[in-house]
């Protein structure tokens, strides 16, 4: 399944990508490939990344997500996340 995770959080694009970092490994059981793409907001200190992800095992991605580390990350940086469901088009 093809999802799109919005993620809007106060910080800046480093410390999104050194948590992603961490879970890299655990984010290969669930996840076979991803790509993730940085939003202009236009405002210091608040940031949108938009990650584009096939997933493969939607049960060991929830564990990620709902893991006390990340759980932490997103309370201390204040983050929302919406996830969307994609269908490739032809």
């Amino acid at each position: 399944m093809n999802i799109c995770v919005v993620s809007s959080f106060e910080g800046d694009v480093e410390d999104y990508m050194s948590m992603m970092a961490e879970f890299q490994e655990e984010m290969k059981e669930a996840v076979d490939d991803f790509e993730i793409g940085v939003v202009n907001t236009g405002k210091e200190g608040f940031c949108k990344i938009i990650t584009l992800g096939n997933v493969i095992n939607m049960d060991r991605l929830q564990e990620i997500i709902a893991s006390p580390k990340m759980v932490e990350w997103d309370t201390n940086h204040k983050n929302t996340d919406i996830i969307y469901s994609l269908e490739r088009m032809n």
